[in-house]
Parts: C-alpha cells; sequence; structure tokens
C-alpha cells in the first residue's frame, strides 16, 4: 500500500513541476490579501495587475509579470520575465530570466535576483544578484553583491561593490558635437572589491574610493548549476510535504503548536539529537559488536539533515498560511514553493546564508523529533484512557452481574 501511494505521489510531484500553475497573491482591498489561482490559459499571459495600490506582501508567477503599482510591503515573484515600474516599499525577491527596473522603479530596500539577464534603469537601495548579465543605468544607493560574468556601469553606486566577475564594463562621459552629455559615466563612490580570473582594466577616477582585487581561484558555478541546486530543493520540499498530507497529517497541523508553544524545547533538541547521535555512534563503532547499529545511527543522523530544511520551510509555510487563512491545498501548495525559494535565495548570502542554514538544520529537527514525542505521548495517554475506561466498563457489568444475582436469590 506504501509502494502504491509513494508512486502517486511522485507522478503528482512530476505533473506539478511540468505545468507549473501559477498562483498569484494580491489584494482587491486595503487590508487584506487574497489568492487568486491563475489557470493554463493564464499561464501563457502577461500577468499584470492595473490597481494603482497594493498593501501587505505581494506573490506573483507567471510568464510575463509587470508591476505598475505601488506595493507597500515585500513583492515576491517567479516568472519568465519581470518588469518593475513602480514603487516597492519592501523587500523584492525576484526568480526570472530577465529582470528590468525601469527608471521609474524604485526599490526602498534589498532586492535579491536569481536572474540571467539584470537591468537596473531605476532606484535601489541594496543589490544581491546571481546573472549572467548585470547592466546599472540606474542608481543604487548602498552596496551592490553580485555575482555575474559580464557587468556594466553606467549609473551609480552610492557605497560599495563586491564583484565576482569576468568582465568589467563602466562607462565614460562623451559629448556630442554640440557638446551635450551623450553617455553618463559610471561611478562608485565607495570601494570596489572584485574577483576575477585576472586583473581588469578600471577607467580612471570612476571608483571614489579603493580598488581591491582578488584573483579567482577556481571559476564559479555556472548559473544552470544554481537553478539545478533550486529544483532539487523545491523537488524535496514538495515531495516531503505531500508525504506528510498523505502520510502524516496530524504532523502538518502540531507543527505550528511546537514552533509556537515549544520553541525552546525544540531547539534544545535540535542541537542536542545529533550530539547524542554522534557520540553513540561513535561508542558503539569502537565496541567492533555493535558496528551495524552505530552505521544506522549515523544514517539516521544523515537522514535527519537531509529533510530538516525541508521540515524548517514546511513549518514556515504552515504559519504564513495560517496567517493569511489560506485553507485550499492547492493554495497552500503555491505559498510553499514560494516560500522554499525565498528560504533557498536567503541561504545564498554570506554569513545570513550560513546562519539560516544552520538555524534551520536545528529547528528542523527539532521539530520532528518533538513530534515525534508528543506523538508517542499522545498515544500513551489514549491507551491509558481505553484501559481505564475498559476496567471501568468490566467493574459496571461485574457490578450489574452481582446485583443480578442478589436479585434472583431475593425473589427465590
Amino acid at each position: 500500500m506504501l509502494k502504491k501511494k509513494l508512486k502517486i505521489i511522485t507522478l503528482l510531484m512530476l505533473i506539478i513541476l511540468t505545468l507549473m500553475v501559477p498562483i498569484v497573491r494580491a489584494e482587491d482591498n486595503d487590508t487584506e490579501v487574497q489568492s487568486v489561482q491563475a489557470t493554463e490559459e493564464q499561464a501563457n499571459q502577461n500577468t499584470s495587475i492595473s490597481e494603482t495600490y497594493k498593501q501587505g506582501d505581494v506573490y506573483l508567477t507567471g510568464d510575463e509579470v509587470t508591476i505598475d503599482y505601488i506595493v507597500d510591503g515585500n513583492l515576491f515573484v517567479f516568472a519568465n520575465t519581470v518588469n518593475i515600474n513602480s514603487q516597492i516599499g519592501g523587500d523584492a525577491f525576484i526568480v526570472a530570466n530577465n529582470l528590468t527596473v525601469s527608471e521609474s522603479g524604485y526599490i526602498f530596500s534589498n532586492l535579491f535576483a536569481l536572474a540571467p539577464n539584470v537591468t537596473i534603469n531605476g532606484e535601489v537601495y541594496d543589490l544581491y544578484s546571481y546573472s549572467n548579465s548585470v547592466n546599472i543605468n540606474g542608481y543604487i544607493y548602498r552596496d551592490v553583491r553580485i555575482s555575474t560574468n559580464d557587468f556594466t556601469l553606467s549609473g551609480i553606486i552610492a557605497r560599495n561593490a563586491y564583484l565576482t566577475v569576468d568582465k568589467i564594463n563602466i562607462s565614460n562621459s562623451s559629448t556630442d558635437e554640440e557638446g551635450n552629455t551623450v553617455t553618463s559615466q559610471g561611478s562608485i563612490s565607495g570601494d570596489l572589491n572584485y574577483t576575477s580570473k585576472q586583473e581588469l582594466s578600471i577607467p580612471e577616477g570612476s571608483v571614489l574610493g579603493s580598488t581591491n582585487y582578488t584573483q579567482a581561484t577556481s571559476s564559479s558555478p555556472s548559473i544552470q548549476t544554481y537553478i539545478l541546486s533550486l529544483g532539487k530543493f523545491l523537488v524535496t520540499v514538495v515531495i516531503i510535504w505531500l508525504l506528510c498530507l498523505w502520510i502524516a497529517p496530524k504532523f502538518l497541523n502540531r507543527t505550528n503548536d511546537i514552533i509556537s508553544k515549544k520553541l525552546p524545547s525544540t531547539i534544545g533538541l535540535g542541537i542536542l539529537t545529533p550530539i547524542v547521535l554522534i557520540v553513540v555512534s561513535v561508542i558503539l563503532l569502537l565496541l567492533e559488536i555493535t558496528i551495524t547499529i552505530s552505521s544506522i545511527g549515523l544514517i539516521t543522523l544523515f537522514m535527519l539533515c537531509l529533510i530538516s530544511s525541508a521540515i524548517f520551510v514546511i513549518t514556515i509555510n504552515n504559519l504564513i498560511c495560517q496567517r493569511l487563512k489560506i485553507e485550499k491545498t492547492i493554495g497552500k501548495l503555491g505559498v510553499l514553493i514560494l516560500t522554499a525559494i525565498i528560504i533557498w535565495l536567503i541561504a545564498l548570502i554570506p554569513v545570513i546564508g550560513g546562519i539560516m542554514s544552520i538555524v534551520s538544520v536545528i529547528l528542523g529537527i527539532g521539530i520532528l523529533i518533538n513530534s515525534i514525542l508528543l506523538s508517542r505521548k499522545n498515544n500513551l495517554l489514549e491507551n491509558n484512557s481505553k484501559k481505564s475506561k475498559l476496567a471501568k466498563a468490566k467493574t459496571e457489568n461485574s457490578n450489574k452481574d452481582n446485583k443480578n444475582i442478589k436479585n434472583k436469590k431475593a425473589k427465590k
């Protein structure tokens, strides 16, 4: 029976990943974000909302997504082409083939972009990007942290630039026959720190701070490598979610209470469980008789670490769906995919990503172990309750039998 379920789940997963049914998050009023499921016909059309203002976070997917309204919150987009033509009040998380922030585009906080081609003509506070090419014609108020093949700058970076690149092209100002400026000079007000296979030519006066070059010791992963990594992560998260939904739905319902009411014990179990498994496995390895048991312990630890990040993502997704009052399974699946993408992108950020990975493993293991312990406790309580009810029923039946015997004797 379990094998049949696993086959069905795998088939469903392949269909979902093939179709990638868009889930659109938007608002129809000033205070509530509503979920709209796009049809297959809409998936091949442009996704564009003509309203002028959205309060709260906005979630969008589709072929081409155009943001021409103010977003007073965070923006999450997973699409082929993304055009930002308006103000974004929070962070923007974009996964696309082509991303363009137009001259009227303004992102008040961070822009996290995983896209082969990124063009910034507007204004952004901080830019984090992994791309094949990045073209900045606009204004970056603070820092940029970019890994790309080609970097072109004809705009302004107000603070520092941290680049992993193959080519750097910082444009110089030029004038026409009448003396008018045709091309504005790109400039970096702070320091330029770049890593490349060889030292590159930087135009004089384009960097006001210092220029620091580090030779690349090995080639950086390609965009295909990152896309493959994201795909594996999404498949793992969705498959584990479907398994929980099918086999252990009580676990999904229990995660919110565990993370909100039992956070200290969850963190403690997440830290202690790997330590205990490692110590016990090492001791058993030293006792040559129990090598098999030790191997099982190490395999168990490996499996816990493998699924812990997925459990963490599923728990965060449950909290988001509970807050947004999303009850339909397809809606939860859409938010789950977006949540997984966001957490995966955060994990790419230096330092912050490392901390995020450690936290997700600790909380994921803690949530899983805490749930197992709670389930065992509930089962024991149910068994004890059944035993007490059974004993009580036997006592009542015995009393009735004795009473009937006494009544029969009294009649005689």
